[in-house]
């Protein structure tokens, strides 16, 4: 079970999961809308393993059993146990406030406010022992100071009848009496020292007893005795209150809670537990009030039948709260009226607005009529929901024109990287935009001479961030399928590609980056129909259109290929990579003359030593005095190996131009160490027919054609290689790192 794995469930068609509140030893709790009751509840889940034990559900059932004993205004209520798909589950009242553990947090308590506590705990527990049930789990973060101010003991999770001879050690180190972490027979007393151990916590501010062990607790709480320092503000009389409710021999310690209790009243006054506010979102069920119809009584018949199953419908609907009404008594979210006339107008009033639908009023329709009915309630008042947030939404805009930047043109990243770091800065939370961010680096080390490891390594801790928040977002798996391709595996990138896709099928980025995977890797047919899709959701992605172009340039059909970058070039600017690559391959070097000047301006940042040495190779004559240089510098190291790959593939270029067999078949290789995947270039590349019939050629290509087809293993899952399969939504794909 994962942390906030059940939150917008609903189990046993009753209970509305709605947000994870914690968890403990016997599993999470939940705050939780029961339909039946429409009561906000806990739901509290007992972990799988624990419910696959026999023995650990059967005292959880017990739990239960005795806990509902107990009814008191400082305790906690349980209400039922159930099981439902193989999760065993209990309800509970819901307490509204924080916990004593994080009120102890901003510091210790004063005086009234500490016996204030102590006071409501011993009265809730005097109701509990007088029942026969034991807490045996009293620690500040199973105490909830309430909104109103009373302290609410919850979790009973380690109760135990009084008169049980169970030798199950439960409680918290530190917490726990000594008898008890001995494993001897629960009393009241064990509570009552649990309680003097609290109260010195809150007085104090520090923990009673601390140690690295359980053994080291247990031996101090055997040797000290608690004795508060005298710092001139705590009554002695509190002081020997704590003395004794904390007496190691449990003979000599209180033994009732009454007694407990009457002994604090004096300092507790008027005292209440000083909480925060309600946490945001506490309240989050959307309330709705259906109004009966009015109208024309001649076919008031059908609109009552109408109403009864609309109601039956909304309260079907998750974390909506459903109150009929003949008038409008409160403040709520939305009011439904429904009126007959000739049809029938259902007006859904919210405070940003009125939607009215008409709907034709017959019997034979009835159901069809709810469920529209029904479909338009839930849309418009989830819409009035949503809260601006003007930090929100100025991280939004930010991010989207962030993103349309690298959109139209994936070498603009300074631009898109000054948006995007201020869209980080002001929802750091958000996966959206930290994956954007991350993709951001990732084609700065791509596109720069001087990235570095750190560059890297921020675009790998946004991913990772964003997988953590966002596993079910395809902008957060295109940006992981994006960092994948550059410094770690295109199988793995590929499923991430298709995890996205699953998420989204209508991602214009998966589709582009799943494309061009897919045509590299030599399956034109499937690689062709991605980018199409790409290109009709979303045409600003230039990128999808420039790969379909140059797939059309190495099939030597350059008329579909110059089609392709006139529809690409109004909005894409100038690729004067490509320009070049597509002059090469039709051996037009007068374009490649005229090319110099701009491919110098744009790409010389990229490929600052490898652009003088092209042009000087190709135009000058100058391959001998370049070759070294020009080999030394694609050979080294890199953390992106798809960049040292590409470097490679234009070093091949120029050596299979001027016929030098050795270095195109050296610089290959090298791409297919660091992992090229690029079958259809070494497959077409006109310029590598001098070393296609080599042994060192055959050799790389064949590496190629596995990866090539591992990559398709992984897409589709339809070969007998025995390769992982394509990842679903419900299963995203690995973690980069």
């Amino acid at each position: 079970m994962t942390s906030g794995s059940l939150a917008g469930q609903t189990i046993a068609n009753r209970y509305d999961l709605l947000a994870l509140l914690g968890r403990g030893g016997m599993g999470e709790v939940y705050r939780a809308h029961d339909r039946e009751l429409d009561e906000l509840v806990a739901f509290k889940v007992i972990n799988p393993e624990r419910a696959s034990d026999p023995k650990a559900l059967s005292y959880f059932r017990h739990e239960v059993k005795l806990a509902r004993r107990v009814t008191h205004r400082n305790i906690a209520r349980t209400f039922e146990l159930g099981i439902d798909r193989g999760i065993t589950y209990c309800t509970m009242e819901l307490v509204i406030g924080e916990t004593l553990a994080a009120r102890l947090e901003r510091g210790k308590l004063p005086v009234g406010e500490a016996a204030a506590i102590a006071y409501g705990l011993c009265e809730g527990l005097a109701a509990a022992h007088a029942a026969g049930v034991i807490h045996r789990d009293i620690k500040p973060g199973n105490v909830i100071l309430a909104l109103d101010g009373r302290p609410m003991l919850v979790d009973f999770g380690v109760a135990a009848i009084r008169a049980s001879h169970s030798t199950v050690i439960a409680g918290t180190a530190g917490y726990m009496a000594p008898e008890q972490a001995h494993g001897d027979a629960p009393t009241p007393a064990s509570d009552i020292y649990a309680v003097g151990v609290v109260l010195y916590e809150m007085l104090t501010g520090h923990k009673a007893f601390t140690g690295r062990t359980l053994e080291m607790l247990i031996a101090k709480q055997e040797i000290e005795s608690l004795q508060l320092p005298e710092d001139g503000h705590t009554p002695r009389e509190i002081a020997s209150l704590i003395a004794r409710a904390t007496a190691r021999d449990v003979t000599h310690r209180i033994a009732d809670a009454t007694e407990v209790a009457s002994m604090l009243a004096r300092w507790v006054g008027n005292h209440r537990a000083v909480t925060t506010t309600a946490p945001a979102g506490v309240f989050d069920l959307v309330e709705v009030i259906v109004l009966p119809p009015q109208g024309d009584d001649t076919r008031m018949h059908v609109a009552i039948g109408v109403h009864q199953a609309l109601l039956d419908r909304l309260a079907k609907v998750p974390r909506l709260r459903v109150l009929p009404r003949t008038r409008v008594d409160k403040r709520v979210d939305a009011v439904v009226e429904l009126r007959v006339t000739s049809a029938l107008e259902v007006r859904v009033v919210r405070e940003s607005g009125t939607l009215q639908l008409d709907l034709p009023l017959a019997a034979e329709d009835l159901r069809s009529i709810a469920d529209a009915a029904a479909a338009a309630i839930v849309s418009a008042v989830e819409e009035s929901r949503v809260l601006v947030d003007p930090q929100l939404a100025e991280a939004t805009d930010l991010w989207l024109r962030g993103r349309a930047i690298i959109h139209r043109n994936i070498t603009a990243v300074g631009p898109a990287l000054e948006l995007l770091e201020r869209a980080y800065t002001l929802a750091p939370e958000d996966p959206r935009i930290a994956a954007s961010l991350a993709n951001v680096y990732s084609r700065m080390t791509y596109l720069h001479t001087d990235a570095t490891d750190e560059m890297l390594a921020r675009a790998t801790e946004l991913i990772n961030s964003a997988l953590r928040t966002g596993a079910m977002d395809a902008d957060v798996h295109n940006a992981a399928g994006l960092l994948e391709l550059n410094i770690g595996d295109a199988v793995v990138a590929a499923r991430h590609f298709r995890t996205a896709i699953a998420c989204a099928p209508y991602s214009a980025e998966a589709h582009d980056g799943l494309g061009r995977m897919l045509i590299e890797a030599g399956y034109l047919e499937d690689g062709m129909a991605r980018l199409s899709d790409a290109c009709a959701i979303s045409p600003d992605i230039t990128a999808a259109g420039w790969s379909i172009a140059r797939m059309y340039a190495l099939e030597g059909k350059w008329d579909e290929c110059w089609r392709t970058v006139a529809e690409v070039s109004p909005t894409g600017g100038p690729r004067p990579v490509y320009d070049l690559r597509f002059a090469l391959w039709r051996g037009d070097l007068e374009a490649v003359v005229q090319l110099r000047p701009q491919y110098m301006e744009l790409v010389a940042p990229f490929q600052d030593m490898l652009a003088a040495g092209l042009f000087a190779s190709l135009l000058e004559g100058g391959w001998l005095a370049w070759k070294d240089r020009l080999v030394a510098g694609v050979m080294e190291p890199t953390r992106n190996r798809r960049r040292t790959a590409f470097l490679c593939q234009m070093v091949a270029e120029i050596a299979g131009h001027v016929g030098d067999q050795f270095t195109c078949n050296a610089v290959i290789t090298h791409a297919v160490d660091v992992g090229l995947f690029d079958l259809h270039w070494l497959d077409r590349c006109p310029l590598l027919r001098t070393a296609c019939d080599t042994p060192e050629f055959r050799q790389a290509r064949a590496r190629v054609e596995r990866r090539a087809q591992a990559i398709l293993d992984a897409l589709y899952g339809d070969h007998d290689s025995g390769e992982s399969k394509a990842p679903t939504a419900a299963a995203p794909a690995t973690v980069v790192g």
